[in-house]
């Protein structure tokens, strides 16, 4: 799904990629004026001036539908305490602030804050929630590469690159937002974890403690990078990797914006003796097993109004990782930050841009701490075919969408919580740039140490469960275009 232009001129290719960007950004804007029919948005009055004077008391503060979830969870994420006084413009701040709050626990399908019984000055607020359902016994069928698209248009829809299996996803185990995760998998790897979190360990609710533990094989490794695309060795007959983990963790949530995790790990590495002949620096001493700590620290700042897919607000997050203690098994200091700003504009349209900066010291890796574009969610859009191994970089993401559609779908049974699903459609286009460097780029590979730039249009679907389904259309500097598709995990 690759068509290439045929054009030599550097300028006409420039022009030819970014028009398709222009583009789709004028008809985003056309249907904006079109579907808005010269209606204003509605004026908020919350912020008047008599409103900011006056005061009403929280008289009490009534929870309903949790069934599981504990009253003092609730009210964590509530941002009214009861027998205050607030000023009205506060009082309707932080009913919107609340319900935000809720709904970015992933705890809820829905959530609604509202006052009642308003008497001369004071009332009541009313907290309604409607529970997911927090144990999924899920079958487990998912493709090895790095995304679908990999999968489908340079493997074949491959049934030997799957791993299939079950995972025990149980949520909100002890009503307090706590989770066990356990994964049982075969196939192209086999694989056995379990990780346990519980981020309310203490009578303020503010710190948490976790832990995790996991044991992998798998029969083919990624041993280098060429020409951006990874390079893997397989064998049939016995396995060629194979990893442990165990790693405790620990959380501070003071409030329900600001959140700092801390976690200490030990990792062991084997991997077959070809793979070290194929790339003596695979590993920095040149064995083929090591074993090291790693410890990770990571702040987020998150103050958004829906964390799966904001449209207002802005993100800040900060990693750190120290992986081991010498240069002769492993020494890596990590550092990323990664910040977004999301703006409501006219018309049911928002803007949001998100960037992303990378840096590992020493710039002399092995081929193990390099990955860096390419992997998980760090990825230039149209670029999804290629990885771009090294030490220093990022990318800077710029997205203009507008919302098409907003409707429930009936499902017909009578339940309060699932008898419609949400659904939204959002058009949108983009652009993204970025930059890799890599000290020892030796393999042709032509993204590396160069400018990067994409671009293209799609749709976004959201629904329960905080899914959000992605189709794409991006083109890149390399004269290609491509479909593509992603999926969040919930």
């Amino acid at each position: 799904m690759k068509y290439p232009i045929k054009q030599d001129s550097l300028f006409y290719l420039m022009v030819e990629r970014w028009k398709y960007l222009a583009t789709a950004l004028a008809g985003i804007l056309l249907f904006s004026c079109i579907s808005a029919q010269d209606k204003k948005d509605e004026p908020e009055f919350q912020d008047h001036k008599i409103l900011k004077q006056s005061y009403l008391t929280i008289r009490d503060i009534v929870i309903k539908g949790n069934k599981k979830t504990k009253k003092h969870i609730v009210q964590r994420e509530v941002k009214l305490l009861k027998g205050q006084a607030y000023t009205i413009s506060d009082i309707l701040s932080y009913i919107r602030t609340s319900r935000q709050n809720l709904m970015n626990t992933s705890l809820f399908v829905d959530a609604t804050v509202d006052f009642t019984n308003w008497n001369n000055d004071s009332l009541d607020i009313v907290v309604d929630v409607k529970e997911r359902w927090y144990f999924f016994p899920v079958p487990y069928f998912r493709p090895v590469d790095r995304n679908w698209n990999v999968w489908i248009n340079q493997y074949k829809v491959s049934f030997d690159r799957v791993n299939y299996g079950i995972k025990f996803n149980w949520n909100n185990v002890t009503g307090r937002n706590d989770k066990i995760n356990i994964f049982l998998i075969n196939g192209y790897t086999r694989q056995i974890a379990a990780t346990y979190y519980n981020p309310y360990v203490d009578k303020k609710l503010v710190h948490g403690l976790g832990g995790d533990i996991s044991y992998s094989q798998t029969r083919e490794i990624n041993y280098t990078t060429r020409k951006n695309q990874q390079l893997f060795f397989k064998d049939e007959n016995k396995f060629v990797r194979t990893q442990m983990y165990f790693g405790l963790s620990y959380s501070y949530r003071k409030g329900s914006i600001a959140r700092h995790y801390v976690k200490l790990g030990v990792q062991f590495e084997q991997v077959a003796d070809t793979v070290m002949q194929l790339n003596p620096k695979f590993f920095a001493d040149k064995k083929n097993n090591v074993v090291f700590p790693e410890l990770r620290y990571r702040y987020q700042y998150l103050n958004v109004d829906y964390i799966p897919y904001p449209s207002k607000g802005y993100t800040i997050e900060f990693d750190f990782l120290k992986r081991g203690l010498g240069k002769q098994t492993m020494d890596m200091w990590q550092f990323r930050l990664r910040a977004s700003k999301y703006f409501q504009l006219p018309w049911k349209l928002n803007y949001g841009i998100m960037g992303e900066a990378n840096l590992k010291l020493p710039f002399d890796q092995p081929f193990y701490n390099q990955p860096l574009l390419g992997y998980s969610d760090s990825y230039l859009r149209g670029l999804e075919y290629y990885v771009i191994d090294g030490v220093a970089g990022g990318f800077v993401r710029n997205t203009l969408r507008k919302e098409l559609l907003s409707f429930r779908w009936k499902t017909g049974l009578k339940s309060r919580t699932y008898g419609s699903i949400p659904f939204k459609i959002y058009a949108k286009a983009y652009g993204d740039f970025g930059f890799v460097y890599n000290k020892d780029n030796i393999t042709g590979n032509m993204l590396t140490n160069k400018f990067m730039y994409t671009g293209g249009f799609g749709i976004d679907i959201l629904t329960i469960y905080d899914v959000v389904l992605r189709l794409e259309y991006s083109f890149n500097q390399l004269n290609e275009r491509a479909f593509f598709f992603h999926k969040n995990d919930f």
